[in-house]
């Protein structure tokens, strides 16, 4: 685990995102600030939230805290932990950011910070803890590539088939976005070479189109990776 004393000032800014896919980060992170004194154990003062997918529904407790005075004076501190966050509790979250309580600072720990609203990435500081897996990530998206369009739908079939128990789960979606991202990098790359070429220029727009609509409530991954299976 990354140590987290370099990453964060003992002046706390109101919100902080964390880029990170590891499992045990919000643990971490809490027991960070703990040990620092920045807050106490078991403080109500704290809230510390996991979730598969953050929806809507999720928000009143994250709201309804942030309404409430702090009982010390300590620091008042929300970390949601999430792979993936739906776009309605985008909305929650974002005009909380936009009038945080005094002495309140939030950590929103999700694997990629381009999952999240420009807006909420713009009002906060994003911390990256990076490791081994960008890389097999960037890997499959090349072998994506090279695969024949009804190669890629049988790679899309199997990745729903293996989320099959939870299929409107942030764990399908956080797995098709990251899938997106690094089809995305490899081809601005290429964008990058060649400026003019209307394929390429076609494709990003398509693959971010994919992205933002797959944090919509309701939309269908497998559409989405069948549809980006076919134009790339």
């Amino acid at each position: 685990m990354t140590d987290l004393k370099n990453l964060f000032p003992k002046d706390l800014y109101h919100s902080y995102i964390i880029e990170s896919d590891e499992s045990d980060t919000v643990f971490h992170l809490r027991k960070f600030l703990e040990e620092r004194g920045d807050i106490d154990i078991n403080s109500p003062d704290v809230l510390c939230q996991t979730y598969d997918a953050f929806s809507i529904s999720d928000s009143p407790i994250i709201k309804e805290w942030h309404s409430e005075s702090g009982t010390s004076v300590k620091k008042r501190v929300c970390i949601i932990g999430a792979k993936f966050i739906n776009h309605d509790a985008e909305r929650t979250l974002l005009k909380i950011l936009e009038e945080p309580a005094l002495n309140t600072h939030f950590f929103i720990v999700i694997p990629n910070a381009l999952m999240l609203l420009d807006t909420i990435r713009s009002r906060a500081h994003v911390v990256k803890i990076t490791n081994s897996e960008n890389n097999i990530l960037k890997k499959s998206a090349k072998e994506f590539i090279l695969l024949k369009p009804k190669e890629r739908i049988d790679v899309v079939a199997q990745m729903i088939k293996d989320n099959e128990d939870s299929i409107g789960s942030g764990a399908l979606r956080y797995n098709a976005i990251e899938l997106i991202n690094g089809l995305e990098q490899i081809f601005y790359q290429k964008f990058q070479s060649n400026k003019n070429d209307k394929k390429i220029q076609f494709i990003l727009e398509e693959l971010k189109n994919s992205r933002e609509y797959l944090s919509l409530p309701g939309c269908s991954p497998k559409m989405i990776l069948e549809h980006i299976s076919l134009v790339i």
